[in-house]
């Protein structure tokens, strides 16, 4: 069974109260129709001039106009801020996971990685002993559900 939602976002609300508006507005209109002659023949000019009702109408919509833009502009932070605090946990959730399989896996030292995450790719900082240990590190972090890709900073020891 398909259930419709009845509810009116504000600016739907806000359009519909400038059309109705719109329409007493322009019956409230002072008609004024002049006539000339000129050599070319007869000419007949209508204008329109709102009254004071209609520019108490009109000012209204502006008002209602300008509250719709600004309720739009307000929904659009509050979705950005949203978004970008979905990705800034993502993240987080990431270099957990990367940092939980270094600190596991028996041939890597975990704790010589640093593991940094943004917008999916992952950074991968610090020292390893060996080329092997490095290579696994990079495997592990590619391999990490929601992994974008990686950012390789991991440096080899130089034996001394």
């Amino acid at each position: 069974m398909k259930t419709s939602d009845n509810r009116r976002s504000p600016l739907a609300g806000c359009l519909a109260a400038l059309a109705v508006a719109s329409v007493a507005a322009l019956g409230a209109c002072d008609k004024t129709t002049t006539t000339t002659q000129s050599p070319a023949g007869t000419v007949t000019t209508t204008t329109l001039s709102p009254n004071a009702q209609a520019s108490a109408v009109m000012g209204k919509i502006n008002e209602s106009l300008a509250g719709a833009a600004s309720a739009v502009q307000s929904s659009a932070a509050a979705s950005e801020a949203l978004t970008k605090a979905g990705n800034a946990i993502e993240d987080g959730v990431i270099t957990a996971k990367v940092k939980a399989a270094l600190l596991t896996d028996p041939d890597t030292k975990g704790l010589q990685i640093d593991v940094d995450t943004h917008d999916g790719v992952v950074r991968l900082t610090g020292s390893v002993d060996k080329r092997a240990d490095l290579e696994r590190a990079l495997r592990i972090a590619r391999d990490t559900a929601g992994v974008k890709s990686v950012d390789n900073q991991l440096a080899l020891k130089t034996s001394a």
